[in-house]
């Protein structure tokens, strides 16, 4: 056999086998669940200590942890565990072109109250979502779900009840749309006070404006906690907590002060 037939055989192994690397690097990236991060939430993703660094722009989570310049979770000045899609756009020297090189890993969801999510009705060219357990789902491609509306049903509503116990479908054709956001309270300081804990009531607590929810903890039975109460503000106090805000972490994010 000719050197120019062993030639081309290695140049055509070499070609197959990097096809079968990227192959098996797609389907890696591909089996990767996507993450799923309110801006709270993503705030945990500092890079500091350990933590995996994500920034957020345009919605899009991408993961900055193995990059050299972003160590300790920090870049000219940009933090991780943020949102930073004025900052890369307008202050960047680099601007987007640099995301190209780092791996997107998830979306940043959005969160609503119930007078917010009312705005997305379907009409007037608005998007259409609709809440269910919390999640927030568009429904805006949706063909049955024109105008906003679909066998009586209506956007920008919490259709927990009715997509659960009326709807012929159930959460079944839930996993068909994409999962947007979270559904979250908005309440004054007095407000919160009704969700102490007691009588069935969910158990709330507020620290530097965010309400956790921590009804299901078994720190908190019947509302209290080493004398702390559910449905007051702990802000104040915590500063004297031998915790930090990292205790919250596994503690679902109920919502906000107003």
């Amino acid at each position: 056999m000719s050197m120019k037939f062993f030639r081309n055989l290695t140049v055509f192994t070499m070609v197959a086998l990097l096809a079968l690397s990227n192959i098996a690097a797609f389907a890696q990236t591909e089996s990767q669940e996507e993450v799923l991060l309110t801006a709270h939430e993503l705030a945990r993703f500092d890079g500091q200590e350990g933590r995996k660094a994500y920034v957020a722009v345009d919605g899009v989570i991408y993961d900055l942890t193995a990059s050299p310049a972003w160590g300790n979770g920090q870049h000219n000045g940009f933090e991780a565990g943020r949102d930073l899609t004025e900052e890369i756009k307008k202050d960047s020297p680099h601007g987007v072109a640099m995301l190209d090189r780092v791996p997107a890993v998830g979306r940043l969801l959005i969160e609503l109250s119930l007078e917010e999510l009312a705005a997305f009705n379907g009409k007037d060219g608005q998007k259409a979502y609709v809440a269910v357990d919390g999640v927030i789902y568009d429904m805006t491609a949706s063909r049955a779900w024109g105008n906003g509306q679909h066998n009586g049903f209506e956007a920008g509503r919490d259709l927990t009840k009715e997509i659960k116990e009326i709807s012929p479908h159930g959460v079944v054709k839930l996993e068909n749309v994409v999962e947007v956001g979270r559904l979250v309270v908005k309440l004054t300081v007095e407000e919160l006070a009704e969700f102490d804990g007691t009588d069935g009531k969910p158990a709330y607590v507020a620290v530097d404006g965010v309400i956790y929810d921590v009804s299901q903890s078994q720190s908190w039975v019947q509302g209290e906690h080493f004398g702390h109460l559910a449905g007051t503000d702990l802000t104040e106090g915590f500063a004297d907590s031998p915790h930090d805000l990292g205790i919250f972490d596994n503690t679902p994010v109920a919502g906000y002060i107003k």
